[in-house]
This record gives C-alpha cells, structure tokens and sequence, in this order.
C-alpha cells in the first residue's frame, strides 16, 4: 500500500468510527422538566401556565427543545410520594413543585435532580431550604412570604370594609406553625388599632362550634392566617360568615373563588414565570445551591363582589377600581 492510500485508508476509517459513534451516542437529549402538583386547582394550574409561558419566552419549545413530564396528585397526598420517584426514574433535568407536600417528596426522592418550588409561605421557616439567600443543596424557587405581608393584608382590609374596628383569627392550636402566625397577625393588627379576637381550635369539630357562636358586632371581620385546620373548612366557613353578615380577607386568590370576600397575596401565575427564570439558569449549568430563593414579584387584590352583596357591605368604588380581579 502506498503512503498516500495508508493516509486516505485511515482517514475513511476515523471518519467511518466518529460516525459509528455519533450513531451509538443518539441525537442530542432534549432537556426535561418534571412538574409535580398536589392537584389541579386554580393556584397550581396558574403556576404551570406561567412556567410554560415564561420558559417560551426565554426561547424552549416544547416537545422541540423541551420537555415536560406532568404528575397531578388530584388531592390525593398518598400518590405524590410514587409520582416524585417516578419523575426521578424518568431522570428528568430538574422538577418544579408547587406547595409544601409536593415539594417534600420531591426532596426525599432525590438529592441531585434540581427542585424548583413555588411556595406561598417562607421556605427557611419550613425547612425547605437552609437559608433563602443561601439555598444549599439541590432546592431552590419562588416564595410568596405569606407571613411577612400580613400587615398589608390587614391594611387592604381596612380599605375593603372602612370601619373594621375587630378581627376575628381562628387558627390550630396543635400546630405551632399556626401559632406563630396568629402571633404575627396579633401584633400587626394592634398596630393598626385593631382589635384582635383569639379562636384557638383542636379539631374540626371546635372550630365549628366556636364560629357558630361567635358574635358578629358592626365593624367585625374575621382575618385569615395560614392554617391547614381552618382551610380544611372553608366552605363551611364562608357559607357561615354570610349568613352572620362577617367580611372575611384570606391570602390567596382561590379562597376568594370559594367566597371569600377578599384576598390579598402573591400572584402564583407570575411565580411560576420567576421559576422559568430559575429553570434556564438550571438547563444552562448553574446550581440551585447558588440560586437565593426570590420573592415573588407581584402581588393581586382580588375581590367577591357577590360575596359583598351578600353580606350587605358597599366596597369604595376605588378599592374595586385598583383591584387585580373582580369577581361578579
């Protein structure tokens, strides 16, 4: 064989092995997001929206230069456990979760895939993450800082029902999470000269007979702090507070939807674009571990206009003009 046949014979074979290999390799991976949702609730469904709204914008298609493996738990708490391993067997690039249970056990599933949360209270507090400005670990997200905004909810409540004068809190008495925030909501409603009327509940059952004779005077309200207790019985508490003609001001939009009067808290669509934001930095090679958690980065007033009417209360018409949404 001559010299310049050995040349071209071992140049087509180096050709012919890289293609051999680019072949076995496969086309390149398409990154992969795996959501997982307790259940398919307006919060939940606002965050995804704005998640696969946010990372179009930053330029991923899906099912061209992205893809994402949805796991709704429909209420169930049981099935999240399952659906996180699930999503870690799939080796997705990174999962977004929305609540606390959901976040959980994405955390127990895994210690490597990245997590991104949107979380409507402080995640340090809960533990969560280490630290918000120093996230360590593979967790990072959006958090709503529900606590730390419960003196602008007690002032939006005072604008929504002029002449509010005394609130009502109930809250678990077993839970020392829900202590702490009635803790926080008292402080702050005295400081707007507020009067404020303790409900401590054990169970379901003394939450009802407490508010079934609880007294409504003029200038009452009754005020919500975050407390599964008293969430697990909301509909029995909004079907009660309109027959005692009680305004009621929650913490987020879909209490609102379920008759509350009011809410003022973080917007869950926009925390899901912020989390898009944490997403791109994640596919691009930064680390959660580096990524403080971000407040969210707007906040809605949302108002039941029927709730209103129901109870008798005429809301300033400014108040309804500077809402994000009226519901009528």
């Amino acid at each position: 064989m001559s010299k310049k046949s050995f040349h071209f014979f071992s140049a087509t074979t180096i050709f012919i092995l890289g293609l051999s290999v680019a072949e076995a390799q496969g086309p390149p991976q398409i990154p992969r997001i795996g959501i997982l949702i307790p259940e398919s609730g307006r919060p939940e469904t606002q965050s995804v929206k704005g998640l696969r709204e946010g990372l179009k914008e930053l330029g991923y298609k899906e099912r061209e230069n992205i893809l994402v493996e949805m796991r709704d738990g429909k209420g169930d708490r049981a099935a999240l456990k399952p659906m996180a391993n699930e999503l870690v067997d799939k080796k997705v690039d990174l999962i977004f979760t929305t609540g606390t249970r959901a976040t959980e056990v994405a955390i127990a599933a895994t210690n490597k895939i990245p997590i991104i949360f949107r979380y409507r209270g402080n995640p340090q507090t809960v533990g969560l993450v280490k630290s918000n400005a120093r996230p360590g670990g593979n967790v990072t997200g959006v958090a709503g800082f529900g606590l730390e905004t419960t003196g602008k909810r007690l002032e939006t409540l005072q604008q929504i029902v002029p002449g509010v004068r005394r609130v009502h809190i109930f809250y678990d008495l077993n839970d020392k999470f829900s202590r702490g925030n009635f803790a926080v909501a008292k402080e702050s409603a005295e400081k707007l000269g507020l009067k404020v009327l303790e409900h401590g509940t054990k169970s379901a059952e003394e939450l009802k007979t407490s508010f079934d004779n609880l007294e409504k005077t003029p200038g009452d309200a009754l005020f919500h702090v975050p407390d599964n207790l008293v969430e697990g019985e909301v509909d029995f508490i909004f079907r009660s507070a309109r027959q005692k003609k009680l305004p009621t001001m929650f913490d987020e939009e879909a209490w609102v939807i379920r008759g509350a009067l009011g809410a003022y808290g973080p917007s869950h669509y926009q925390m899901g674009r912020q989390a898009a934001g944490f997403a791109d930095k994640i596919l691009k090679g930064q680390k959660p571990e580096n990524l403080p958690v971000e407040p969210a980065s707007k906040y809605d007033l949302v108002i039941n206009f029927r709730t209103a009417n129901a109870i008798g209360l005429t809301i300033p018409p400014d108040v309804l003009k500077k809402a994000d949404r009226v519901i009528r």
